[in-house]
């Protein structure tokens, strides 16, 4: 069934499963709740110095960052629509890259179609992204692929192969992922072309598989690299594959991670969304889509593959967003296959079918528990930024403990009395090695650590700063019982009192 038959219908189906975006989302909620200290560090970036991107981007694309830039009008929170816009295109692509396949029913097309919008609208996993991180973009771009995939299984043209190199590694400039993604599809259309000795096809697409890689590799290295954080491995060790102990231990991570990621897929028990995935990979085979049906499993493989040699966490809720929704959608493909068969018993074998899949993608716990969810941690450094701003007199210091100084100097600088250009300052004790300060207010100090040692350090600095009648604002979030035990023992020792302004985030000293 070609896609561009009656596209009014699909149209309108697309347009109403893409607004329920923002129903399911809390939208009020998103941009209204501050940025929580691992969102922070991100929307700094936007107000730092454009030459600084690469270095303080840490494990978030550059593309992302330069996206988030663009983003129009006021409120601070306003980054957030970002990933709001890629949650609705996620929808809209599932949709399209299901309804392109060649269902032998229009209206077989457009269940699946309409299953897979579902799917890619109220996985659990995606209820969840809220957060102003990538990964709504990861999944859109993966989606994009397989249909490009598709369109190659169609006609596989110098001009369809370039143009899936050339989306995968455009791509790769906002979602890390994309390299992954890429790397299968090109893969699989390799694979299915040795498979059908299609030679003319193996070739075009090898040539022009070696040309993307050669661009992941100039974008890694030029984009990536540099912010990579030495900890990363450290930080995500308990998503690898623990292959230094053994088979046994093997196959229980990825048993348990596997019953992790079925909830977050929605579906039922671990079998269930199995089965429907297996099925929906048949169900492309059947269609004469060969590298479809490989890419699925293929990229899987290759995920747990990355994960074994650790370099990639495995079926981590954000990180494997993207995987998630492949899944999904693969599982809605599955669906409509077995409406397929349904259909040649009766039409309304089918249609029964395709109310039960939906149902079963509607009306699971994660799903029900994740509609208009407030999943975002509670932190809230604008408020006492803004109160800094708004009381501080002349001569007060301001410091600020490390990990609360992106999300401070990102308030700060639109804050009412606060304002200043931030700049970022090289540091080896967090894993996106920066913090954020202000060079033309000297009266902001910025702890380099959250050890006592550090701690002890900024709080001379402030006393030696302050003066006798001078007053130090301590701005504290996301801290260590030790870090923040440092502040107070030392704020003693320096002979301050301290008047709690707002708990477990602002204290002021006074002498």
């Amino acid at each position: 069934m070609h896609f561009r038959r009656d596209l009014g219908p699909d149209v309108v189906l697309a347009g109403l499963l893409m607004l329920g975006t923002f129903a399911v989302h809390d939208v009020g909620y998103m941009f209204t709740t501050p940025f929580w200290t691992d969102e922070a560090w991100v929307a700094i970036s936007t107000k730092l110095p454009l030459a600084d991107i690469a270095s303080v981007s840490a494990s978030t694309p550059v593309g992302w960052s330069l996206l988030l830039r663009l983003v129009p009008g006021g409120g601070d929170e306003r980054l957030r629509l970002v990933p709001l816009l890629f949650s609705a295109a996620v929808v809209v692509a599932a949709y399209v890259y299901v309804r392109s396949l060649p269902w032998p029913r229009l209206t077989i097309s457009r269940l699946a179609a309409v299953l897979a919008g579902l799917a890619g609208l109220l996985t659990p996993s995606a209820l969840a992204r809220d957060d102003l991180k990538q990964y709504t973009a990861d999944a859109f771009l993966a989606l994009v692929v397989l249909w490009f995939v598709g369109r190659v299984q169609e006609d596989a043209s110098r001009r369809r192969l370039l143009t899936l190199g050339a989306v995968s590694v455009s791509g790769f400039l906002f979602s890390a992922v994309g390299v992954f993604v890429g790397a299968a599809a090109f893969g699989s259309v390799l694979l299915a072309a040795l498979i059908g000795r299609r030679w003319t096809e193996f070739r075009q697409a090898g040539i022009i598989a070696a040309g993307a890689a050669a661009m992941f590799g100039l974008i890694f290295l030029v984009l990536y690299r540099p912010g990579i954080p030495p900890g990363l491995k450290t930080y995500w060790s308990a998503y690898y594959v623990p292959i230094d102990r053994g088979w046994s231990a093997c196959w229980s991570f990825l048993r348990s991670q596997g019953e992790q990621m079925a909830t977050y897929l929605g579906m039922g028990p671990l079998v269930v969304a199995l089965l429907l995935v297996a099925v929906g990979v048949v169900t492309l085979a059947r269609m004469q889509r060969p590298a479809l049906a490989l890419l699925v499993p293929a990229l899987l493989v290759e995920m747990i593959l990355l994960a074994a040699v650790k370099q990639y966490p495995l079926f981590d809720e954000r990180t494997s967003h993207f995987l998630t929704v492949v899944l999904a959608v693969t599982a809605a493909i599955g669906a409509g296959g077995m409406c397929t068969f349904l259909w040649r018993l009766h039409w309304s074998a089918a249609v029964v079918a395709a109310a039960m899949a939906a149902v079963l993608f509607v009306t699971g716990d994660g799903v029900r528990s994740g509609i208009r969810s407030h999943s975002i941690p509670v932190e809230d450094l604008r408020t006492p930024t803004r109160f800094i701003a708004e009381h501080r007199r002349p001569g007060d210091v301001v410091v600020v403990a490390m990990l609360s100084s992106w999300g401070f100097a990102y308030y700060w600088s639109s804050a009412p009395g606060g304002g200043g250009q931030p700049a970022s300052e090289h540091v080896e004790s967090n894993l996106q090695r920066f913090v954020t300060v202000f060079p033309d207010q000297p009266e902001i100090l910025v702890a380099t650590d959250r050890t006592v040692e550090a701690v002890d350090a900024v709080m001379d600095q402030a006393a030696a700063k302050a003066g006798p009648a001078a007053r130090i604002w301590v701005i504290h979030q996301h801290t260590l019982l030790s870090e923040s035990a440092a502040f107070t023992a030392r704020a003693r020792v320096l002979g301050f009192q301290a008047h709690t302004e707002f708990v477990d985030s602002l204290d002021l000293l006074t002498r």
